[in-house]
């Protein structure tokens, strides 16, 4: 086994937490003296919207998926004023599956702002960083060597990347719901949503119909359907139904789901499991070799994961189902077929592991507009389905919730709109804000995972040469920063100081192309 110096501490065995002092093994924030605000401030400065007044019906909030996405957006979009929000999960409960998850930098900062004082806390709790390390380090994938470190400058511990588990971290966010008896309904499978005159008000109550196609926002509804024939009405849909989305298979029907080539086998098991393993890092490590990975590192929860993606045929892929075990004879082959010639602390960790769980791994092009109908908007990977790329897909999808918020806070009207029957909301502006804060990072995160495929297939070109391979891994490695830490509120500030003097003369035209039929 190598024993380079490179590894982080690694000269004996990892001990298990030890208890009141676990701050010095998980490399958690302490969080005495960082005092989190107990208000939820849309901002951190501006303008905060009073209470709603009048009779005015609260804005009806139809969330699809109750997933990581769909969970932080319950536990956000309930604290705007006037809303009643519900969620529609397929399955009967909460799953708890997944394995190790990121919260970048990013997503840290906005969770931050979109959590209590004590689930932010908790949060940090979970939460596992390296010690002395700010992020993660990338590995030789042969000698366990230290090529390069991704790091986050100036930013404070408690903002840092951490890692946890998905379960642990979705429980963080259904913390935040008010009351998941009356939020949630499981067992709903949305199958199609479709954009109807208001069932409650056909008429404005003056005897006028109302122009469904026209201006008034609060002559039409969402009905949703679902799988049992049921339905339900709403006047805004939140996509966070995840990869196989209905709702994106219904506005997009050629962007279809394909597997990537790749299958990433997961799994975390007890400190006990592993603490027996001379040498192992305490740090959060990525072994890389063309187009597969390897990462390992303890979670703040108290156990240790493995995570790896690597390259198999669509045949044997379809041979594995999500999230199911591939049993010791898969695990072996795991090890043999994969990792024989790699680092051999993989195959230290791997012996010792007694289960791995599979996830192949599919993505579908990215939806370009995330508002639709004036009424519905994509979160998460229902929006961008990254497939595992960059390990940034929950942190992009918290960054969704967070300019949603933003953006129907905004359209908040608390004198009550013209028509007494609608919510008190701007939705069709509402939406355009929010596609206008996140389409063109999205675009651009979506082109960079083709640049870092680029990228892989350029070191891979090396061959046996190991010199030129780590010559241009180096050369190639970049931390994403624009991805990793970028600044949700700034972008939607920036946005709507803008809008709020272009969208007027940009709905004048679209209404106009409608009345001449362009």
């Amino acid at each position: 086994m190598a024993t380079d110096t490179n590894r982080s501490n690694g000269a004996g065995p990892i001990q298990p937490p030890p208890g009141e002092d676990n701050h010095q093994i998980y490399g958690v924030y302490p969080t005495t003296g960082y005092k989190p605000s107990n208000k939820f401030y849309p901002i951190d400065i501006g303008y905060v919207p009073p209470e709603a007044r009048g009779a005015s019906p609260p804005l009806r909030i139809a969330i699809v998926g109750g997933g990581l996405a769909g969970a932080a957006a319950a536990g956000c979009l309930a604290r705007l004023p006037n809303v009643d929000v519900k969620v529609y999960e397929r399955s009967d409960a909460i799953r708890e599956v997944g394995a190790l998850i990121g919260v970048m930098v990013s997503g840290m900062k906005v969770l931050a702002r979109m959590l209590s004082p004590a689930n932010f806390d908790e949060l940090q709790r979970i939460c596992y960083r390296g010690e002395n390390v700010d992020g993660i380090n990338h590995r030789h994938w042969r000698t366990g060597e230290i090529l390069t470190t991704a790091i986050s400058p100036h930013t404070p511990r408690h903002l840092q990347e951490g890692r946890t588990s998905r379960v642990a971290l979705h429980r963080v966010l259904m913390n935040e719901i008010p009351d998941e008896a009356a939020v949630f309904r499981y067992g709903k499978h949305v199958v199609r949503v479709e954009k109807t005159p208001r069932e409650h008000d056909a008429h404005n109550g003056q005897g006028e119909q109302h122009d469904t196609n026209g201006p008034d926002a609060g002559s039409t509804e969402m009905k949703l359907h679902f799988a049992d024939g049921g339905t339900a009405s709403a006047d805004v849909v939140v996509a966070a139904d995840g990869l196989y989305s209905k709702l994106r298979n219904q506005y997009f029907p050629n962007r279809k789901v394909r597997y990537l080539g790749r299958v990433s086998y997961r799994h975390i098991v007890p400190w006990e499991t592993i603490q027996h393993i001379q040498g192992l890092p305490k740090d959060t490590s990525s072994w890389r070799r063309n187009g597969e990975v390897a990462f390992m590192s303890p979670i703040g929860t108290g156990g240790y994961s493995f995570t790896c993606m690597v390259i198999e045929t669509e045949e044997y892929a379809a041979s594995l189902r999500w999230a199911k075990s591939i049993g010791p004879d898969g695990l072996r082959r795991l090890r043999e077929h994969h990792f024989a010639e790699w680092d051999p602390i993989i195959n230290e960790v791997l012996a010792a592991f007694p289960d791995m769980d599979a996830y192949p791994l599919e993505a579908a092009p990215w939806v370009k507009d995330l508002a639709q109908d004036d009424a519905l908007a994509f979160v998460g990977d229902a929006a961008h389905p990254t497939a595992g790329g960059g390990g940034v897909g929950s942190s992009l999808a918290f960054a969704d919730v967070r300019a949603l918020y933003l953006s129907l806070w905004r359209s908040y009207n608390s004198q009550g709109p013209a028509n007494p029957a609608a919510p008190p909301y701007d939705i069709p502006y509402a939406l355009h804000l929010y596609n206008e804060t996140r389409s063109a990072l999205l675009q651009r995160v979506e082109r960079q995972i083709r640049y870092d495929h680029q990228d892989a297939a350029y070191i891979a070109a090396a061959g046996d040469d190991e010199e030129e391979w780590i010559r241009r891994y180096r050369e190639r490695f970049t931390i994403n920063w624009f991805i990793l830490e970028d600044e949700v509120d700034a972008k939607w500030q920036d946005v709507e100081a803008e809008e709020r003097h272009l969208y007027p003369q940009k709905q004048k035209l679209a209404n106009q192309n409608v009345v001449n039929g362009v």
